[in-house]
């Protein structure tokens, strides 16, 4: 009965480290997406998207426009963060400047909850649903 009692204190232990494995993992990933953005790197933004997900298209378009329009500055807090070892979802209270080439045009600033679905695939983590798309279009600086 002890062993019973021991072997299953053992895999909780276990199972709650590999959760908190993965919660550190999805930070790291947001991480990552967030820096690409501030660095300047469309390319590194998109290889953290699983390109089957829906809207990957619109991103890899959307995403080298953005970048073109100037320096992005990004703040992200996590409001929620849920799943197991393999697959997790999270809102993100997303916060972005777009300061713009032309120093005449205003600073955008971008807030919103995106909805972010991530699965692991291949021992690397895949955003597979992100939303609203939109947050990450380009600004129309023409309207001012």
């Amino acid at each position: 009965m002890r062993v019973i009692g021991l072997s299953a204190i053992v895999l909780l232990l276990a199972a709650a480290s590999a959760r908190a494995d993965s919660h550190t993992d999805s930070l790291d990933l947001i991480a990552s997406m967030t820096a690409a953005l501030s660095d300047d790197d469309a390319p590194a933004f998109l290889k953290e998207l699983d390109k089957s997900m829906p809207g990957y298209e619109r991103l890899e378009h959307a995403i080298p426009a953005l970048l073109d329009q100037g320096a992005i500055a990004c703040s992200v807090q996590p409001l929620t963060d849920e799943g197991d070892d393999t697959r997790r979802v999270l809102e993100l209270d997303w916060y972005m400047e777009i300061r713009n080439l032309d120093e005449t045009a205003p600073i955008i600033r971008r807030r919103e909850v995106i909805h972010i679905r991530i699965e692991k695939r291949d021992k690397h983590w895949r955003v597979t649903s992100l939303e609203p798309l939109s947050f990450f279009d380009p600004h129309d600086f023409t309207h001012r």
